[in-house]
């Protein structure tokens, strides 16, 4: 072979390699370029997704219960008879209500004479509110707009209509919406206590401001403007508020009827975010059997339900009524207060804490009971297991009875109150104990005068008479 040869050869192998590394950077730059597509499209698809505004979060108040807030008993978080709001809308199992909440409607407008008037004024006041409405909810609400208006509505208008009918039963105030004769709701008393339970439900709301306006709208002629939807409110759950009627409030600023029956067991108080603590500046206190045995007296007060007190030596507590839907109302409460973020003071939290701490078992429950206290038709037993699983998986973040805790614990820890409970109960529990003591204390008082009186009669000898010894 000659030399042209070989360098022609050289030359076509140089060429092929650096065809094939210029079809590697083609194929390194087209693989390059498909990934870039890729990246690109995968960060639009995110974009789109990001909300175009702040998220609404901070302005929900009505929540779908946490899995973890459900644990112990998540019955109780959900509605047996009726659906209000969209959360529970459609289930079956709550399906044969809808057809009473749309007689409830047609028996509100057919009081009103102008039934298409008055349905085009509800669906107009409801429309105008219906991004703050949705925005209520904690979870995004996947309906059309008809169908979420017609919901607040529909639900809205049972409710007003429930309230008035059930107040003009009570003979309450001047209203005369009286119930039909053939009113499934007021002919089964089932179907009232099924009522009360579900309508504070934290999952079965609807926005205050739904029920203030569809209120407004349907006023009767013969009610006063004195007549406000609050007292309606009031006289309807007043026999279930845990036995105490709640004071009544300002409407202004109640978010739901469950938020509306908090503020009225609060005492319509304001809550101070000065006037909180963090979980670990405080410590619990004993039961009440401990506390009875370092001289702590219990008394029943008549006062706000949360305004349990400790003052030299005696605690006072607000009586509080305990049936079976009573954990219901206090679990949803507590649970309310860990989802809502504009609630400061977690003080149904920090009551059931207080509870559950004084009540161990079934002598806690007794002794409470005795000083009326406690008043209830359960076994003691359940009772005392009623408290203590009460707040499951809940943490007072901000506890609201730390000054309480701290005055009780300082007193328990003091002996001379243990010492004091324990002479007084084993020697002056009876008459008879007493004559004894103050013998046996009377016997070693003299035995004391007689040796005192001894020393003093005995005459040391002089250093001038010696001592003789034998």
């Amino acid at each position: 072979m000659t030399e042209s040869n070989i360098d022609d050869d050289s030359v076509m192998g140089n060429t092929d390699n650096a065809t094939a590394a210029g079809n590697d950077l083609k194929n390194q730059s087209s693989g390059l370029s498909e990934n870039r597509k890729e990246d690109e499209l995968l960060a639009s698809s995110i974009r789109k997704k990001l909300p175009q505004q702040s998220s609404s979060l901070a302005c929900s108040c009505i929540f779908r219960i946490p899995h973890i807030l459900r644990r112990g008993n998540e019955n109780v978080f959900v509605p047996n008879l009726v659906s209000i709001g969209p959360y529970h809308h459609g289930h079956e199992d709550l399906k044969a209500m809808e057809e009473i909440k749309q007689w409830y409607l047609h028996c509100l407008l057919e009081r009103r004479g102008n039934q298409e008037a008055s349905v085009m004024s509800f669906v107009k006041g409801i429309r105008s509110m219906e991004k703050y409405c949705r925005d209520c909810y904690g979870e995004k609400v996947n309906l059309s707009s008809d169908d979420f208006v017609e919901i607040m509505v529909v639900d809205g208008c049972f409710i007003i209509e429930l309230f008035r009918k059930y107040i003009t039963d009570a003979g309450k105030c001047a209203i005369k919406v009286f119930p039909e004769r053939d009113d499934p709701v007021f002919n089964t008393a089932w179907m009232i206590a099924a009522l009360l339970y579900d309508l504070l439900l934290l999952e079965n709301q609807i926005p205050w401001r739904v029920l203030d306006c569809l209120f407004k709208l349907t006023r009767e002629n013969d009610e006063t403007e004195e007549t406000s939807l609050s007292q309606l409110t009031l006289y309807y759950f007043e026999f279930y508020t845990l036995g105490r009627y709640p004071k009544k409030i300002e409407e202004t600023g109640s978010k739901h009827l469950l938020d509306f029956i908090r503020r009225c067991l609060l005492g319509g108080t304001k809550e101070d975010s000065n006037n909180i603590h963090p979980n670990s500046d405080w410590a619990p206190i004993p039961s009440v059997t401990e506390l009875l045995q370092a001289g702590v007296k219990f008394r029943r007060t008549d006062d706000s339900m949360l305004n349990i007190t400790f003052e030299n030596g005696v605690m006072k507590i607000p009586p509080i009524v305990v049936n079976e839907n009573g954990e219901s109302l206090f679990r949803n409460l507590i649970v309310y207060e860990q989802c809502e973020a504009s609630v400061y003071e977690c003080k149904i939290t920090s009551y059931a804490v207080v509870l559950d701490n004084l009540i161990n078992t079934s002598s806690d429950v007794d002794i409470l009971i005795q000083k009326g206290i406690l008043l209830t038709h359960l076994s003691k037993e359940d009772i005392a297991s009623f408290f203590n699983k009460l707040y499951n998986n809940t943490i007072p973040g901000h506890f609201s009875y730390k000054e309480l805790t701290d005055k009780v614990n300082e007193h328990y820890h003091r002996r001379f109150n243990r010492w004091k409970t324990i002479l007084a109960r084993d020697y002056f529990n009876n008459p008879w104990s007493t004559l004894a003591f103050a013998g046996a204390l009377l016997g070693l008082g003299l035995t004391f005068m007689q040796t005192l009186y001894a020393i003093l009669a005995y005459k040391a000898p002089t250093s001038d008479e010696g001592y003789h010894y034998p």
